[in-house]
């Protein structure tokens, strides 16, 4: 295995290990979705550097980060913050993400399966408020999450 090989994109191994579990499964997605010799050499890449590269899945029901999270996104304050971001034209998930972050740090930053979990409570949430997906957006750069689904207002 050659360590310096370049891969399509100007991806190398060293930067793939320095992705997160779903950063590197996002990128397997699309190079596999390529259907070129180039997009299956770095899908075949990624499957042997030897790193988690699915998609976690969402904390189990028993996880006492989930209770936790359930608790924030039940406060007015998270139906604001998810209003807000949709309204500023961003995903719901940007003021979620925020909140998730200062309310919870390292245990939300660090955990593969948090930010899953957070967008899934988030589509609850706004799906409870009468908004329907309109399409996926990538959250700004502070953010842990990096895309979120956009909503508008559900057609009555």
């Amino acid at each position: 295995m050659n360590e310096d090989e370049v891969f399509i994109g100007g991806i190398t191994r060293a930067w793939l290990r320095s992705r997160s579990q779903t950063e590197r499964y996002t990128l397997w997605k699309k190079a596999k979705a390529r259907h070129s010799a180039e997009g299956n050499h770095l899908a075949r890449a990624i499957e042997l550097l030897g790193l988690p590269y699915a998609e976690p899945e969402p904390l189990s029901a028993d996880d006492p980060l989930l209770a936790r999270m359930r608790e924030i996104m039940a406060a007015p304050r998270a139906r604001g913050a998810a209003v807000e971001a949709t309204l500023d034209g961003l995903p719901a998930m940007a003021g979620i993400d925020v909140l998730m972050h200062e309310e919870l740090g390292e245990a939300y930053r660090r955990n593969e399966a948090a930010v899953p979990t957070a967008q899934r409570l988030t589509a609850e949430l706004m799906t409870s408020l009468g908004y329907a997906e309109a399409g996926s957006k990538d959250l700004p750069a502070r953010c842990v999450a990096r895309n979120g689904v956009f909503w508008r207002k559900a057609p009555k």
